[in-house]
């Protein structure tokens, strides 16, 4: 091939980028995975893949052919690494092509394991992490990478835990082994019903339990990802009241089949401080008294502010003295306002559909405002009322073939564990 030719200038390009890669690859904690479409299918391992290297505790894989488990450091670029292992640059930059519609090699998390081995002489095989369960195999055989991904076989694993409020939720949860990300699904299912700001109180009591995905073989290729994890029963009593949650089919229900979802959440942020109650107050700008019809929570600027129920954007826009507001019908005569904002969604506009939920926009002082905080409104038929005191209407409930799936469900969860007998059908 001539020494010139575009091909090889590409090639020199590209060993010379992927040389010079090592701030990239390390730098961002939180590294986002590009995926594109996938020429071949996505396939499960096979029984002898499996049992090749699923159990490794050390940085030897099992077997003469299998390779070693290296791990990127902070400072060090995947070209280094993979030099180390007998894979040249021009090798490196091949593979960054070949396996650029699958992963994105320039973006790689510091404390990655990659599992890299020589099959036979002349070739090489590199295997990595792409999402918890996915497997990204890149074999090198006749001077070309053929890049695979793949399915690692995985199992439920389920956990219960329960404590009792002393200091916070989210302190006490840490102490008693709760991931953070059950405690925020725990959060988001009972906001439907618990003003979070105000009414939690020492003695409450919580009980969760979730499941947590692991995978059977390959562990410490995944070992710098997070296990999904998918809360399935919560139990909640605070102020003489006691919640009970099961998951089902995606949504949580009560045990009695009612579908446990308010028509407008309480809080829509997280971490606030309620700061202002509804009614007449004083106001800290005009400085005289008039009607606050609304609420008002004091929370850092830029928290995420969520459509504390299912509509359709009306505005989203600066709005007089509310600064950068949002306003949501809900229909049926049911309207909300967030005001002062910080700013909004990207390219949330009027028109829009959001779920319950939705980031919207986010925290601010924007406006006739005399400090960051968000000022939430709730309308029926062109009237204020207290967010506070709204009741959730009559829930669906669920009928026919799908109560008995739930009944079903709800029997297998109170036979796992006596302390749920108690679960009225």
């Amino acid at each position: 091939m001539h020494g010139n030719s575009p091909l090889n200038r590409k090639l020199i390009l590209l060993v010379a980028i992927v040389t010079l890669l090592g701030v990239w690859l390390v730098d961002d904690p939180h590294p986002s995975f590009q995926s594109a479409s996938i020429p071949q299918p996505i396939t499960p391992f096979s029984a002898e893949l499996d049992a090749e290297y699923g159990q490794a505790p050390t940085n030897t894989i099992r077997g003469s052919r299998s390779g070693t488990l290296v791990t990127l450091a902070p400072g060090q670029n995947l070209t280094t690494l993979l030099g180390k292992q007998g894979i040249s640059q021009r090798q490196v930059a091949l593979l960054a092509m070949a396996a650029e519609s699958v992963i994105d090699l320039g973006r790689l998390q510091v404390g990655i394991n990659i599992a890299v081995a020589q099959p036979a002489p002349g070739q090489h095989r590199v295997r990595l992490a792409r999402e918890y369960g996915e497997l990204v195999q890149a074999t090198y055989v006749e001077g070309q990478w053929h890049v695979e991904l793949l399915h690692v076989p995985t199992e439920q694993l389920a956990e219960e835990h329960d404590l009792v409020i002393h200091n916070s939720l989210y302190q006490d949860a840490e102490q008693n082994g709760i991931p953070n990300a059950v405690i925020n699904s725990s959060v988001m299912a009972l906001s439907h019903f618990v003003d979070f700001q105000r009414q939690v109180q020492p003695g409450d009591l919580m009980e969760v339990r979730f499941e947590r995905t692991e995978v059977v073989s390959f562990k410490p290729l995944f070992s710098h990802l997070q296990n999904p994890l998918l809360l399935t029963y919560l139990r909640f009593t605070n102020a003489g009241e006691d919640y009970r949650l099961i998951r089902y089919k995606g949504s949580f229900y009560f045990p009695d089949g009612r579908l446990a979802q308010s028509f407008l959440l309480k809080t829509p942020l997280n971490g606030a401080r309620l700061s202002s109650y509804y009614g007449n107050r004083h106001h800290p700008v005009l400085g005289y008294d008039r009607m606050h019809k609304g609420i008002d929570f004091s929370a850092p600027i830029g928290t995420p502010i969520m459509a504390a129920g299912r509509g359709v954007v009306k505005r989203a826009n600066r709005y007089g003295s509310f600064g950068n507001a949002v306003v949501i019908d809900h229909g049926d005569g049911y309207e909300t306002l967030y005001a002062h904002l910080n700013g909004f969604a990207e390219g949330l506009k009027p028109g829009d559909h959001v779920q319950q939920g939705d980031v919207i926009g986010y925290l601010g002082r924007t406006g006739l405002s005399a400090g960051r905080h968000l000022h939430y409104e709730v309308h029926r038929h062109g009237r204020a009322i207290n967010p506070l005191d709204i009741k959730a209407p009559a829930q669906a409930r669920l009928q026919g073939s799908a109560l008995e799936g739930f009944k079903q469900q709800l029997a297998q969860l109170k036979s796992s564990d006596s302390q749920l007998a108690s679960l009225a059908p």
